[in-house]
């Protein structure tokens, strides 16, 4: 006979993956995660848009690239991002990596998954080879309990049919929350940071890698990995991410 609290535990897993009701507005679903009138709601930011082709921030004309990417161009050669990071994206995403609400992180990396098809299909460009998410210091993972982008990644991997290769890159020092600091303070943060394993530079070698993220606000985390991986053999670097941040 199951005991009352485990019986009890596994009915709340199994509803937080099931939800009945919108994520946003609670109204009653089936089997959906958000309302319609919630996703339409939703800020997406439009492909037609103007961006920066490179790190994908919004621009106020069609100038093709941001002010940053001209004066110093990251490694990295291309970003996708379906959302600003805006209210309630920002919302969905505090739930999953703070409140572990684990189904408002299959909702945007369902998201992610039908931006990219879309953007790749529509543009004529081919999938990268590699999935690989921005790793998590272990103190931070084990206080978090998981890392919210190998999560998303995980999905990803499926929707789309490409590995997830989640121990090819390390974060070998514990840095401070990025959060409310400068570019260049958060630059010099992370600096020699993550390394790359000996496994990991014969896996990437020649490939194209997706370096996956939650959010990209000032590039500073994809542009130190994104470096690193073609400096270990990648032959090219794609970013993908849920959000990103107006300037």
């Amino acid at each position: 006979m199951m005991f009352p609290h485990i019986h009890h535990r596994i009915g709340e897993f199994f509803n937080r993956l099931s939800p009945t009701a919108c994520l946003l507005c609670s109204c009653g679903l089936h089997g959906e995660l958000l309302c319609h009138n919630c996703e339409l709601s939703l800020p997406h930011i439009s492909f037609a848009e103007h961006s920066c082709q490179q790190c994908a921030l919004p621009l106020t004309s069609d100038a093709g690239y941001c002010g940053q990417c001209l004066q110093k161009p990251p490694a990295f050669s291309r970003t996708i991002a379906p959302f600003r990071y805006q209210h309630p994206v920002d919302f969905l995403i505090h739930n999953f990596k703070y409140r572990r609400q684990l189904t408002a992180g299959r909702a945007l990396g369902n998201a992610l998954a039908q931006c990219i098809q879309h953007t790749y299909s529509e543009q004529g460009w081919h999938l990268p080879e590699l999935i690989i998410p921005v790793p998590l210091h272990w103190a931070r993972r084990w206080l978090r309990g998981f890392n919210q982008t190998e999560l998303l990644g995980r999905q990803l991997a499926r929707h789309l049919d490409i590995p997830l290769q989640s121990r090819l890159c390390r974060r070998t020092r514990y840095t401070p929350s990025q959060k409310g600091l400068s570019r260049a303070k958060r630059q010099e943060n992370l600096r020699q940071v993550f390394c790359v394993t000996a496994t990991g530079r014969t896996a990437m070698d020649g490939r194209c890698i997706a370096l996956l993220d939650d959010v990209v606000t000032t590039t500073a985390t994809t542009r130190e990995l994104s470096r690193l991986l073609i400096q270990q053999g990648a032959k090219e670097v794609h970013v993908w991410a849920v959000a990103r941040t107006d300037l």
